[in-house]
C-alpha cells in the first residue's frame, strides 16, 4: 500500500506562483474573461485619435483577478484629456458606505464631498474610491481610504505617470508609505482605443466593446483592501464622470439598461452641483462586478492532496 500524501505535498511546495497579468493598460490573457462589459453607448464623446489624445471617454468592459496577494484590474476605453474622472470604487471588508457622505473632503477644492449622497445597489458598501485623471500631461491617479464617511480628513495616496508623459500611453506608480497604502500600485494607461462602443444613449454593440484590449490598468495588494481571505468577494463599480465629481456620464460598469442618458447629478441628467440624486437602486441589474479571491495553489493541491491520501494502490 502505497500513500499519496507525502509525494503531493511535496509536489504542493514547488508549485510556481499563479500567471499575473502584466500591469501596462493592455488586457493579457491571464485575465480570463470580461467580468462586466458595456451596454450602452457613450454620451460623453467617442473616442476616434489613434494615438490616443483626442477627445472622447467610454468604458468598454472590465477584468479583474486576485493572484499572488494583489488584485490586478483593467478597465477597457478611453478617457479625455480634460481631468475627467475615471472613478473606481471598491467594496472589500465588512462596513463601508452604501450611501456616500459629503464628509470626508479630497481632491482639487475638496470635491471629493460632492459624492454625498450617492447611492449605490444594495449589497454594494464602498471603502475605497480610486480614480484617475488626465490633462494632456502625466496621467494622474489618487487613492482614498474613506474611512466609513466618518472623518473629514481622510487618508490619500497620489502618483503621477513617469513613463510616457504627453503621449496616449504612460505608466506609473503610487508609491507605498502607509497613507493609506503600504504596498505599492502600479498603474498602466493606453488610451489608443478608437473602438468599441459609439456615441449616443441606444443600447452597445457589446461585441465591439468586448473587443477592446486597451484602457486603465492597476495591480493593488490585498493587504491595503482590508485582506480580504480565499473565498472572499471583492466588488467593483467604475463610472465616469466629469472632474469636479458632479455630473456622471451614462458610461457605469456595470453597465445600466439602455436606452439611458448622462446621469448628471440627479440620474436623469439634470446638473445639481452634487451626485446626491443619483441611486443605482432604480436601473435594474448590479451596477458592479465582482471578483472572488481564490486560494493559492500550494493550498488548492494539499487539499486534492487530502482527498486523494485516503485511497491507496497495492
Amino acid at each position: 500500500m502505497i500513500r499519496t500524501t507525502a509525494s503531493l505535498m511535496t509536489l504542493a511546495l514547488t508549485v510556481p506562483a499563479l500567471a499575473a497579468p502584466t500591469v501596462d493598460g493592455t488586457v493579457d490573457a491571464a485575465y480570463g474573461p470580461a467580468l462586466s462589459v458595456q451596454t450602452v453607448q457613450t454620451q460623453f464623446g467617442d473616442a476616434t485619435d489613434p494615438a490616443g489624445l483626442g477627445g472622447g471617454g467610454e468604458l468598454d468592459a472590465a477584468y479583474a483577478k486576485a493572484v499572488n496577494g494583489r488584485l490586478y484590474v483593467t478597465i477597457t476605453g478611453n478617457v479625455e484629456p480634460n481631468f475627467n474622472k475615471l472613478n473606481i470604487f471598491i467594496d472589500s471588508k465588512a462596513g463601508g458606505e452604501n450611501v456616500l457622505s459629503s464628509t470626508p473632503v479630497y481632491d482639487f477644492n475638496g470635491n471629493g464631498s460632492n459624492y454625498g449622497g450617492l447611492t449605490f445597489d444594495a449589497g454594494f458598501e464602498a471603502d475605497f474610491h480610486m480614480f484617475g485623471r488626465w490633462g494632456g500631461g502625466a496621467f494622474e491617479v489618487d487613492f482614498v481610504d474613506r474611512q466609513g464617511g466618518v472623518n473629514a480628513a481622510v487618508p490619500v495616496s497620489f502618483g503621477a505617470a513617469s513613463a510616457g508623459t504627453g503621449t496616449g500611453v504612460q505608466s506609473g506608480v503610487v508609491s507605498a508609505g502607509g497613507n493609506p497604502i503600504a504596498w505599492d500600485i502600479p498603474f498602466g494607461f493606453n488610451n489608443t482605443n478608437t473602438a468599441g462602443v459609439g456615441p449616443g444613449d441606444q443600447a452597445a454593440d457589446q461585441v465591439a466593446a468586448a473587443a477592446v484590449t486597451t484602457g486603465f490598468e492597476f495591480s493593488i495588494g490585498l493587504n491595503d483592501l482590508g485582506n480580504p481571505v480565499a473565498g472572499d468577494t471583492v466588488k467593483i463599480h467604475v463610472a465616469y464622470g466629469n472632474g469636479d465629481h458632479n455630473y456622471h456620464s451614462n458610461q457605469i460598469l456595470g453597465g445600466l439598461p439602455a436606452p439611458q442618458g448622462n446621469l448628471g447629478g440627479d440620474g436623469g441628467g439634470g446638473f445639481t452641483g452634487t451626485l446626491s440624486g443619483i441611486d443605482f437602486n432604480q436601473f435594474a441589474g448590479n451596477q458592479y462586478f465582482e471578483v472572488v479571491v481564490p486560494e493559492p495553489a500550494s493550498l488548492a493541491l494539499l487539499g486534492l492532496g487530502g482527498l486523494l491520501a485516503i485511497r491507496r494502490s497495492a
